[in-house]
């Protein structure tokens, strides 16, 4: 019987690690308190650059006066540093607009954002439910990993009358455009550890 093709959250994952490896780049793991991952994220990004920065606090931004509208996201999103640094952003008309966000050093990983009321939903296909082997047990397995994923979940949705997992996070409609990119930078890297903890769990 032949094996099936990988998926493309599996190829996103392994051509990541490929574009990694060729900027010189290794993957070291560490633990902290579940608080800091945040932190932890803004501190690789700046290991891995050539040359280290002077170390500069970081601030907490403060909220946004009035609430984001979908189409006024994207055209923040475009004129910032994510827009300049290898990430596509497309805004999808329609009556729910929506922007997503191709991770180019992610494996070209898909990130979808829309703004609904008070909150920003960010979400990325994990798999579909017909990949995995064992549903319950990847359920459960799901509900495990979620605690040590403070900005990011796991949840199923329907799709085209299909149920695909996802791995999502939400924020404040009035969140300040830098808690907006960490969220996206976060859940493409989850997704990823994510997609590597469950590879045996899938078809």
């Amino acid at each position: 019987m032949a094996k099936p093709p990988p998926t493309p959250t599996a190829r996103a994952q392994s051509a990541y690690r490929e574009r990694m490896r060729e900027k010189g780049l290794v993957a070291r793991q560490v633990y902290i308190r579940p608080r800091h991952k945040s932190l932890l994220g803004k501190i690789e990004m700046m290991l891995r650059e050539p040359v280290l920065p002077p170390f500069i606090p970081l601030e907490r931004a403060r909220p946004m006066s009035t609430a984001w509208t979908t189409t006024a996201l994207y055209q923040e999103l475009a004129k910032s540093d994510l827009g300049k640094s290898g990430v596509t952003l497309e805004l999808i008309e329609g009556a729910e607009p929506a922007i997503a966000a191709t991770m180019a050093e992610h494996g070209d990983l898909q990130i979808q954002l829309a703004v609904a009321g008070e909150q920003i939903f960010v979400s990325v296909p994990l798999c579909m439910g017909s990949e995995v082997k064992n549903r319950a047990r990847f359920n459960e397995a799901c509900l495990r990993l979620n605690p040590l994923n403070p900005l990011s979940n796991i949840g199923l949705q329907t799709i085209d009358g299909e149920d695909v997992y996802i791995v999502f996070g939400e924020l404040s409609a009035q969140a300040p455009l830098s808690n907006v990119i960490e969220e996206i930078l976060v859940l493409a890297d989850n997704t990823l550890e994510a997609a590597e903890a469950f590879a045996d769990e899938l078809n």
